[in-house]
């Protein structure tokens, strides 16, 4: 699991990567306006429905005003007039209206379009507590309190409260008018599908126009990527090239000259009597010229570490390491477990890889041991290395940087991260060998 999780961090990153600035303004712009279309898919119908309640409440509010105005709303049981009886059923029963009541402040209905309800008293609900504090307010019942007995054949409801002023502005009743929400409903449906709609249809012209535009980024960046890592292999060819012509110019042009003129300082040693001053002489010169042989000798085995095409991956680390630990700072174990090496190139870059990671290790680690580990895991071969020192640092140098360039240009890849427990564990891999099948 922890490998399956690793291998995902590092896909996310690898693809985050390759993104690139312009890449990831697009992916961050279709984000936050994937989030906007979530708010205002939400935020729009609610919006409309509070409108629309406030329109009906507006129309009802100027018909109760008009009744107000002309003295006709009853503040005892037994006031209501037939005038007023008509005109509540002719403004505003009918339609959605379905039910009118008029509460006096101690809760007991004074008047409503069902005569058996009168004198009947209720506290009020919670949708109705601030209209007898002089403010209108409107709510959605599923009619479960018991003063709406008589309206649960009707499903659910809106209910509109009004407070009714007197001359001296005091509130002296509370008129109260039931709609049916299915209209209301309907439209707030359509409202919503109509909104999503427009912001399915405006996303999907956004994602085909990023889509568009992050293709065409991505067709520039796949060139350059190619581009670079073409330029990277031919100069890692060019560099090993150089290196092999290095090793060969030092051998035959200096080495063998150096052991020519070793033999001619032993020849002429030979003819000389033990204590003659040029025989002391030679001896001095014999001493420098071996010291330059041994000093030659260390710089063409360092040269020759770096060709694991000339001995294989596996032989070309384990004398790395060799090498490394025969200098004394760090002790270098090398497990090499594989079938088959990776392509030239690919095998070069993994080489250098770990010889960035023991020189990161001898540098800043802060230990004397490392462990090299390389072997084939889902296509790909990985080599690991490991030690017990402080951890990685914050930031990247050019090496890490460098090398991690060079991986990605054969299709591999780098990760430089804490080790738990302590230390650090420097992770790259290459591709593995395409398997001959012919």
């Amino acid at each position: 699991m922890n490998g399956f999780v690793r291998r995902l961090v590092e896909a996310l990153r690898t693809q985050w990567d390759e993104l690139g600035g312009l890449g990831r303004a697009a992916l961050a712009g279709i984000i936050a306006s994937l989030g906007v279309a979530v708010v205002l898919g939400f935020s729009i119908p609610a919006a409309a429905g509070r409108h629309l309640l406030e329109a009906r409440a507006d129309q009802i509010e100027a018909t109760v005003q008009q009744l107000a105005d002309q003295g006709l709303i009853p503040t005892r049981i037994g006031e209501a007039t037939e005038e007023f009886d008509d005109l509540v059923r002719l403004k505003l029963l009918g339609g959605d209206s379905v039910r009118v009541k008029v509460w006096a402040l101690d809760g007991t209905i004074v008047y409503s379009d069902v005569p058996e309800l009168i004198g009947d008293r209720f506290g009020f609900s919670h949708h109705a507590v601030t209209a007898p504090l002089g403010e209108r307010s409107i709510g959605v019942s599923r009619l479960d309190e018991e003063e709406n007995a008589s309206e649960r054949e009707f499903g659910e409801l809106l209910e509109f409260y009004f407070p009714v002023f007197d001359s001296e502005g005091e509130v002296f009743a509370v008129f109260e008018v039931y709609q049916t929400a299915d209209s209301y409903s309907n439209t707030l449906t359509r409202i919503r599908r109509n909104v999503w709609l427009s912001i399915g249809f405006g996303l999907g012209f956004l994602a085909l126009f990023m889509g568009a535009l992050t293709l065409a980024v991505a067709g520039v960046a796949n060139r350059g990527r190619r581009q670079a890592e073409a330029l990277l292999s031919a100069l890692s060819r060019a560099q090993e090239a150089e290196r092999k012509r290095t090793v060969g110019a030092l051998h035959d042009d200096i080495g063998q000259p150096l052991y020519r003129l070793l033999y001619g300082i032993e020849g002429c040693k030979a003819r000389l009597e033990p204590g003659d001053p040029v025989r002391e002489e030679l001896d001095r010169l014999e001493v420098l010229v071996r010291d330059i042989d041994r000093t030659l000798r260390a710089e063409l085995r360092k040269l020759h570490h770096g060709a694991p095409d000339d001995l294989g991956l596996g032989p070309a680390l384990e004398e790395l390491a060799r090498t490394i630990s025969d200098e004394g700072e760090l002790t270098v174990d090398v497990e090499v477990a594989l079938a088959r090496d990776p392509e030239p190139d690919a095998r070069s870059a993994l080489y250098r890889a770990v010889a960035e990671g023991l020189l990161n290790v001898r540098r800043h680690a802060r230990t004397t041991r490392a462990r090299v580990r390389v072997g084939s895991e889902d296509g790909r071969v990985v080599a690991e290395v490991t030690d017990d020192g402080v951890g990685p640092g914050r930031r990247e140098g050019l090496g890490i940087v460098t090398t991690r360039e060079r991986l990605e240009a054969v299709g591999g890849g780098l990760v430089v991260e804490g080790r738990r427990g302590g230390g650090t564990v420097f992770r790259a891999w290459v591709p593995a060998a395409e398997r001959d099948d012919s």
